[in-house]
């Protein structure tokens, strides 16, 4: 009873700082780019089996290029930008990853150029083994817009508990850091209904062909770009 008395008691004090609403309103915003993170776990799966054909190796292309990009990328930046502004740190890779998005709309001129390249190669032959004729160009977009989004997740992701302590009222920063995770939890709760509807709507199971299956990453991106947007 006193601690949960106590605890209600704390709720009421933050509740009452200006300060508290405003760092309330910066974890919703966050929610969106983090959400495009879950989107990927449990929509991209599906969605490239369809796109792609079965056997198609699509976990790799995120489940093993962001967590290696984010092993070696995290440190380096971290080092990089010690006397960077968290908030800025947090702009600035919210806007990259919400961006990158974007670049699977890239011309399909370019997407089949890249192909013929040494980066072409690198995807279809040593990595995902496509095998000839079945070598969509969209790969080579998705793999750029990948890496891309993954850059602006090490950018701004470890900061944002740096930026929860320092702006917490001294003596608070553990409840501010706590609350730092929200973003991970409503993006999780968020990214199973968004997913049944992107996929329901651009790539049916019925369907044998996806003329629009690329319209599912205009509403990611636009989704995503509330978060940059917001923090400005």
């Amino acid at each position: 009873r006193d601690s949960s008395q106590e605890t209600w008691r704390r709720l009421k004090e933050y509740f009452a700082e200006r300060l508290f609403w405003i760092y309330l309103f910066m974890l919703a915003v966050l929610v969106f780019v983090r959400l495009t993170f879950f989107i990927f776990h449990v929509m991209f799966p599906t969605y490239g089996i369809r796109v792609f054909g079965e056997g198609a190796m699509v976990g790799s292309i995120f489940g093993v290029l962001n967590p290696v990009m984010i092993v070696f990328l995290v440190p380096l930046i971290s080092v990089l930008t010690m006397k960077v502004r968290s908030y800025t740190m947090l702009l600035i890779g919210t806007a990259v990853s919400a961006a990158g998005v974007f670049l699977c709309f890239m011309p399909e001129s370019i997407a089949i150029f890249l192909s013929e390249t040494w980066f072409g190669e690198l995807i279809f032959d040593r990595w995902l083994e496509v095998p000839v004729g079945q070598r969509d160009p969209f790969y080579v977009s998705l793999n750029i817009f990948i890496a891309v989004f993954t850059g602006g997740e090490a950018i701004w992701s470890p900061r944002l508990m740096q930026f929860s302590a320092e702006i917490a009222p001294r003596g608070k920063e553990g409840a501010y850091i706590a609350l730092a995770i929200l973003p991970y939890f409503v993006g999780k709760a968020l990214a199973g209904g968004m997913s049944g509807f992107l996929l329901t709507t651009y790539t049916p199971e019925t369907a044998s062909v996806y003329p629009d299956h690329e319209m599912v990453w205009l509403w990611i991106g636009g989704m995503a770009m509330i978060s940059p947007i917001g923090l400005i």
